[in-house]
């Protein structure tokens, strides 16, 4: 998995980009569990780069909470708990019931031009399909979910909304694992198009009780998992 191939000399942010990339890719996708030590000439092999742009690349993710450092002793991947997760949920409701409000207040003819486009563009990806791009879905339900509040044209809501998405991020891999019984993994079941046809309908309660159920159903599904998908983490990882 060489990224350093025909990198010009001088490139290290680039490379260092890649980096960040590749292991938020591969931590989201559970190839690094929660609480894992990130061990620096392992990550060197890995992504065949040198150490520059590995430390660069995890102080990068420590700083959007995917790993958390301790200095003189390392990185480790970020814990997660299901206390974490309920807490992540209940401050995107607190935020998203004003930015909804707001956006669906003001919003412009582009403005639902954008929501029906993300939208159309998130519906395209198959989570039934065992060869989805789960990190091309993640992305597209991410430009769904900030394109419904982006009517209100409040970059700092967006900032902290696209923050919360981040940490919430951390915990897609659980849900999604393909070992799962398909009873336990997620699955859209027409939320999205619920939630896109109510916000295009300027139905703010609507909009609000589809998305309170679609948290809800994040929920359910990570309480239904087994206590190894929330490992005890080690000491150090805190």
């Amino acid at each position: 998995m060489s990224l350093s191939e025909k990198e010009p000399v001088g490139a290290s942010a680039t490379l260092s980009s890649k980096v960040f990339n590749a292991l938020r890719r591969d931590i989201l996708l559970g190839v690094y569990k929660p609480g894992q030590k990130l061990l620096l000439n392992e990550l060197k092999a890995r992504y065949e780069v040198g150490g520059s742009p590995i430390r660069e690349a995890l102080l990068q993710l420590s700083w959007h909470k995917y790993v958390v450092m301790e200095p003189q002793r390392g990185f480790w991947v970020a814990p997660i708990s299901l206390d974490e997760l309920r807490d992540i949920l209940f401050v995107r409701r607190a935020l998203a019931e004003q930015a909804v409000r707001r956006s669906l207040e003001q919003g412009d003819e582009a403005w639902e031009l954008a929501v029906l486009s993300s939208y159309h563009r998130l519906s395209r990806m198959d989570l039934a399909n065992p060869a989805v791009d789960l990190q091309d879905w993640a992305d597209r339900h991410m430009a769904f979910h900030l394109a419904i509040i982006n009517g209100g044209h409040s970059p700092l809501i967006i900032d902290l909304m696209e923050s919360l998405y981040n940490r919430l991020e951390r915990y897609r891999h659980i849900w999604f694992d393909p070992s799962l019984p398909s009873g336990l993994r997620y699955s859209d079941e027409g939320e999205h198009q619920a939630i896109m046809q109510a916000v295009l309908a300027r139905d703010v309660a609507r909009t609000m009780e589809l998305l309170d159920q679609h948290y809800s159903h994040i929920m359910t599904v990570a309480e239904g998992l087994t206590a190894e998908s929330f490992p005890k983490q080690a000491s150090q990882a805190v």
